[in-house]
C-alpha cells in the first residue's frame, strides 16, 4: 500500500519511520507555511488581525464539516484537559449524582470527575473485558442519577473503537448526557457530533496539526441551556456593552466556552491540515488506515506478539497496541533504528496513518525482529 499523502510533503519524515501519531504527528510542510503566514501577519496590525478572523472561521467550518456539524457549535479552548474541566465544572451537580467512566480511558478525561467526590458526587467506573469495554456494561451502571456518561471514541490505551452512535441512542431517552473524546478518532475515522452532547478533541495528533488547541464541539439538541461557570470576553455578546460593570449575556453558541484569543498559529496550522484530511476524504483515510493496520496486526501476530487491538476493522482505528512489560524498553531500541513508536504502561503502540505505507510497516516488523529480537 501506498501512502495517501506522499512522506516528502511532512517535515522530518524522510529521516525516520512514523507510526507515533497516537502521541503527535509531523507537521505537513504547507501546515509549516500556514504558521509562517501566521508570523508574517503578525506584522499587519489590524489588518493581520482580520486574516486571523477569517482563517478561525474557515478552520472552524471544516472541522465541522468532519463531524458532520454547524462551526457554529465549535469552540477553539487551550487544550483537551481545559475543555473537559470546563464541562465538569459547569454542571449544577447534586450530592448521589453520578458520573460513568471507564479504566480505558486517558487521565484527562478520568481526573475532574474524581474531583467531584468531594461534593458527594459518585464515579462509576466500567471495567474493560479482554481490552474492551461493551455497551452493555456502561448502560447498565447508568441509573436516573446518572448526570453524565464520558467515554474515547478510540482508547489511547487499546486501540478499541466503541459504538458511541449505540450508546447515545439509549442516552438521548434520558437526562444523561455524553461527552466522546475523539482526540484518537478525528481525522483518522469518521466522526459523527449528532450523535453526542459533547466532543473533545485535541489539535496536534490526528489532525496533523500542533500543540497548542483543543476543539470542543457542543451539540445543542440537548444542551441549549448548559452554560459555563468560566468567561472571558470571548465568551460574551457585548463586552462593551452599556451594562458592562452589571451584567452581561452569554453567545448563544459554542462561543460561549471561549474565554480569551485561542493559539492563531495552531489554528493556521489546522486550518492548513483539517483542509488535507477534507481533500482527500475521511473515507478513503478511514479505510486505508484500516487495511495498513489490519496488516500490522497479522503480522504481529504471527510473530507472536499479544495485540490487544480487535483485528475487526470496524472495532478499531489507527492505533495498534500490544501487551508487552517491555514497551519502554522497545520503543527505546526502535528509536536507535529512527522508528518512532510509544512505548510504556505495559505495552507499546504504534499508530498508522495516512502517510504511513506497507514499507513502514516492513520496516518495524524488521526491527522488531532482526536488529533486537525482543522477548514477547
Amino acid at each position: 500500500m501506498k501512502s495517501l499523502e506522499p512522506k516528502e510533503h511532512f517535515v522530518g519524515l524522510e529521516t525516520c519511520t512514523w507510526l507515533y501519531s497516537g502521541a503527535e504527528t509531523p507537521v505537513h510542510k504547507d501546515g509549516l507555511k500556514a504558521i509562517q503566514e501566521y508570523l508574517k501577519v503578525r506584522g499587519e496590525g489590524p489588518v493581520g488581525r482580520s486574516r486571523n478572523a477569517e482563517i478561525e472561521q474557515e478552520c472552524k467550518e471544516n472541522i465541522a464539516e468532519l463531524v458532520h456539524h454547524q462551526p457554529e457549535n465549535i469552540a477553539f479552548l487551550s487544550n483537551c484537559s481545559e475543555a473537559i474541566s470546563m464541562i465538569a465544572q459547569s454542571m449544577d451537580w447534586k450530592e448521589g449524582d453520578n458520573v460513568v467512566i471507564n479504566d480505558l480511558e486517558f487521565p484527562s478525561g478520568v481526573l475532574p470527575w474524581i474531583r467531584l467526590k468531594e461534593i458527594g458526587v459518585e464515579l462509576r467506573v466500567v471495567s474493560h473485558k479482554n481490552w474492551e469495554v461493551s455497551i452493555d456494561d456502561i448502560l447498565s451502571r447508568v441509573d436516573e442519577r446518572t448526570r453524565m456518561v464520558i467515554t474515547s471514541h478510540v482508547s489511547y490505551l487499546t486501540g478499541a473503537r466503541i459504538d458511541y452512535r449505540k450508546l447515545y441512542g439509549y442516552l438521548k431517552t434520558t437526562n444523561t448526557l455524553l461527552l466522546l473524546d475523539v482526540t484518537q478518532s478525528l481525522g483518522a475515522v469518521s466522526v459523527d457530533m449528532n450523535e453526542t452532547d459533547f466532543i473533545v478533541c485535541s489539535s496536534y495528533k490526528w489532525l496533523l496539526s500542533i500543540h497548542g488547541m483543543g476543539i470542543l464541539g457542543v451539540n445543542p439538541e440537548r444542551t441549549s441551556a448548559f452554560f459555563p461557570k468560566s468567561i472571558g470576553w470571548r465568551s460574551i455578546k457585548d463586552m462593551f456593552s452599556e451594562n458592562r460593570f452589571e451584567s452581561f449575556d452569554y453567545c448563544d453558541d459554542a462561543r460561549r466556552f471561549e474565554l480569551g484569543f485561542p493559539s492563531y498559529a495552531t489554528i493556521y496550522a489546522m486550518n492548513y491540515s483539517s483542509g488535507l484530511i477534507r481533500r482527500i476524504g475521511i473515507d478513503r483515510i478511514e479505510s486505508h488506515i484500516l487495511e495498513l493496520g489490519g496488516q500490522l496486526i497479522e503480522r504481529l501476530q504471527a510473530l507472536g506478539y499479544e495485540v490487544m487491538t480487535p483485528v475487526q476493522p470496524e472495532r478499531r482505528a489507527g492505533n495498534i497496541c500490544v501487551s508487552t512489560l517491555q514497551g519502554e524498553e522497545i520503543a527505546q531500541r526502535l528509536l536507535r533504528d529512527k522508528v518512532f513508536v510509544w512505548g510504556g504502561d505495559g505495552r507499546f503502540r504504534a499508530s498508522v496513518h495516512l502517510f504511513n505505507d506497507t514499507e513502514d510497516v516492513s520496516r518495524l516488523l524488521h526491527s522488531l525482529t532482526d536488529s533486537y529480537n525482543f522477548q514477547k
